[in-house]
């Protein structure tokens, strides 16, 4: 049998070495022929956008999903940190044993590739930021391909040349319901797979804010929002504040009537810092729409920015339409334009500390808002305070106060009917919900929902303000409270009918207990709870001509003993 050269020729020989260094070459001449190629559309597309050719980057705003990585940089210090930051939906969701399994398997790959940061492993996908070495950080990316092709159309949005100090200690790994805290997992969340916005290049998004009958939605939180934010053109698109405390308060206002009046018939844009909350975002506002009976509530398109603020930026390095600073989640804490000088930065600031009133743009010193809502919640959203006023601050924790408690604001209250509308475009049918790929009992998903809830399996020694303790520890209200008796003996036997301050308090409870979670009066006790029995939770609408609760009837802090 004839072998060639290549096939007889010893490890390391003449032929092997001649293939290795043409294969080196070629890759070389197609790296210059793609930054010749990426300089000569950016200078098309600066042109096109009427900005000069170095303030538009066109390679920066390129995403690598279904693409490979890009090659590490030469020459960087051997100190030298990348940070990545990426995230997957995942959709049918991943059933609990998959679930599981990749919470072991992606903590085994940063081992492995000694990679550090923080993450969040729910049902519904994968949400991390993290550091390491360039090329670890890669052959990690990498390695989940691997393991998941689902991961190939993960956009891993990679920053070298980091400082050493920005690097996280180790690698943590939260299991979650959810990957934003909208409230809207398992069978809430709106599908991706039909309803997710448009995704925009930047240099398309950044063309998208110059057009008049347009909105621009920022879903970050307000202390997000504040020091920094896209400030669109004269004539352009018109930019819509939520005033978020948290996610949660994301459904609500997209429900408020106001919102959807400055929605109706418009183009609307959203942004976040890396895109994972727009996905959801732009989802819902797509179901909420399609739900709605004709000549309801409408609008001309949904998108959103592909790779959020921070690939905008990378794209614009001289701000584009940007105004003030990205805040993060990592140990860089901001990202700012990188061309944009300290003097332009300076005059950007809108927002200041909340103590003395100047002008400051920087979150230090971990403080919070202590200022309370309604229902007696602690507002707890990061404020700003200068270093001057730093000691004041920690010394006086219990004056801080945010911008939004500053001018009493406060969250619109309705939840839409999210359960409602996925049953009518059919995306929950016969039980089973298509986004989380599950069949859920008829008690949760087609049951008339209602304010008051049946609670049993109580302690008998249970009392009114622990009870509503427990459920304000999982964000929900109770507004009545009426213990269950014995018709013969008039004694309590471990059964409630509490009436919530809202439909969506009642939702969260039912939820919480149909995942199996015990709701808790205090962290880390079950006193108030029969041993070993998770307490039954259930909706219980009124009957016909019922009145709840009876004329008659006055609201104890203890359940009667009986006659």
């Amino acid at each position: 049998m004839l072998m060639s050269a290549c096939t007889l020729a010893p490890a390391g020989s003449l032929p092997d070495k001649l293939a290795r260094a043409a294969a080196k070459k070629a890759r070389k001449e197609a790296r210059r022929a793609e930054r010749k190629e990426n300089l000569h559309a950016s200078a098309e597309a600066a042109a096109h956008l009427g900005l000069s050719a170095t303030a538009l980057s066109i390679s920066a705003s390129t995403s690598v999903a279904n693409r490979s990585l890009p090659d590490v940089p030469p020459n960087l210090a051997l100190d030298a940190v990348t940070i990545c930051l990426m995230y997957q939906y995942k959709e049918p969701a991943w059933t609990t044993k998959e679930h599981k399994m990749a919470l072991n398997m992606v903590s085994s790959l940063a081992g492995t590739h000694s990679i550090t940061g923080r993450g969040r492993c729910a049902p519904e996908g994968l949400n991390c930021t993290l550091t390491g070495n360039a090329t670890n950080v890669r052959e990690f990316c990498y390695a989940l391909r691997a393991w998941d092709p689902l991961f190939h159309n993960t956009d891993f949005k990679l920053e070298d040349g980091v400082q050493a100090s920005t690097r996280f200690r180790t690698f943590t790994l939260r299991k979650v319901d959810e990957l934003v805290g909208y409230s809207l997992d398992g069978v809430k969340a709106p599908s991706l797979n039909r309803h997710a916005g448009t995704h925009l290049e930047a240099p398309d998004y950044h063309k998208q804010m110059q057009q008049d009958d347009t909105v621009i939605i920022d879903v970050r939180n307000a202390y997000e929002s504040a020091i920094g934010h896209f400030q669109p053109p004269a004539g352009g698109a018109k930019l819509l504040d939520p005033q978020m405390r948290n996610s949660t308060d994301f459904p609500k206002w997209l429900n408020s009537p106001a919102t959807k009046e400055q929605l109706q018939g418009k183009t609307v844009m959203m942004y976040c810092t890396g895109g994972i909350r727009c996905e959801r975002a732009t989802a819902l506002l797509n179901q909420m729409t399609e739900a709605e009976d004709t000549g309801g509530f409408k609008t001309k398109e949904v998108v959103m920015v592909r790779g959020g603020i921070e690939r905008y930026l990378k794209t614009f390095p001289e701000g584009g339409f940007w105004r003030g600073k990205n805040y993060l989640f990592d140990k860089r804490m901001e990202q700012a334009p990188e061309n944009k000088s300290k003097e332009a930065l300076q005059d950007d600031v809108e927002s200041w500390c909340c103590i003395c009133k100047t002008p400051h743009s920087e979150y230090r010193g971990q403080h919070k808002c202590a200022q309370k809502m309604t229902g007696g919640l602690v507002c707890a959203v990061p404020v700003i305070v200068c270093k001057k006023c730093q000691d004041m601050a920690t010394e006086n924790q219990e004056k801080l106060a945010c911008p939004l408690c500053v001018k009493g604001y406060q969250t619109p209250s309705a939840v839409p009917d999210l359960l409602g509308q996925k049953r009518k475009l059919g995306i929950i049918s016969g039980g089973k919900d298509l986004v989380t790929g599950r069949q859920f009992s008829s008690r949760i998903v087609f049951k008339q929902s209602s304010r008051r809830l049946f609670v049993g399996r109580l302690a008998l020694k249970v009392t009114a303000s622990a009870l509503k303790n427990a459920f304000r520890s999982h964000g929900a209200e109770v507004a009545a409270l009426q213990w269950i008796v014995d018709h013969d003996t008039g004694a309590f036997f471990g059964s409630v009918f509490l009436q919530m301050a809202s439909l969506e308090d009642a939702e969260k409870i039912v939820a919480l207990e149909a995942r199996g979670g015990m709701i808790e009066l205090a962290q880390g006790t079950r006193k108030w709870f029969r041993k070993s029995r998770r307490a039954r939770v259930a909706y219980a609408p009124l009957r016909e001509n019922e009145t709840w609760s009876p004329e008659d009837h006055t609201e104890t802090e203890y359940p009667p003993l009986g006659k």
